[in-house]
């Protein structure tokens, strides 16, 4: 098994939202019901709020609905590097009609994205 992360929640919406956010940073994972056993190759599980008490793992991370799903991926990130903070982040922003955002984390490309406002960019480096 490759997948480090798993996503357990019933709840569609925000299995939608995590799962994309997931993909999008070519991140691995299996998907369980709330309840099911976590394999133990597992380094963190990603739940709702309502569901985080069904869950028997030392590192569950909740996803709030209120924020965005970019928020968790890069904790998962943290999760998986080993890492509980990073020593230093670098932001670099590309200006032009379209900025293009890139973030390394000591040393590793942690993020990319192109953002087609200011707002954008500092929306996307406040979640950093």
């Amino acid at each position: 098994m490759k997948a480090k992360v798993a996503v357990a929640t019933v709840s569609g919406k925000a299995y939608f939202l995590i799962v994309n956010k997931l993909k999008e940073r070519n991140i691995p994972f299996i998907s369980l019901v709330p309840g099911e056993t976590v394999p133990t190759e597992v380094k963190a599980v990603i739940t709702t709020e309502k569901e985080k008490h069904l869950i028997n793992h030392e590192k569950v991370l909740v996803y709030d609905s209120e924020t965005e799903p970019d928020t968790v991926a890069n904790e998962v990130l943290k999760i998986l590097q080993g890492k509980e903070v990073y020593e230093k982040i670098v932001i670099g922003v590309d200006p032009g009609e379209v900025f293009g955002l890139a973030v390394i984390a000591d040393g590793k490309v942690n993020e990319t994205a192109n953002c087609f406002s200011i707002q954008e960019v500092l929306s996307k480096t406040k979640n950093i």
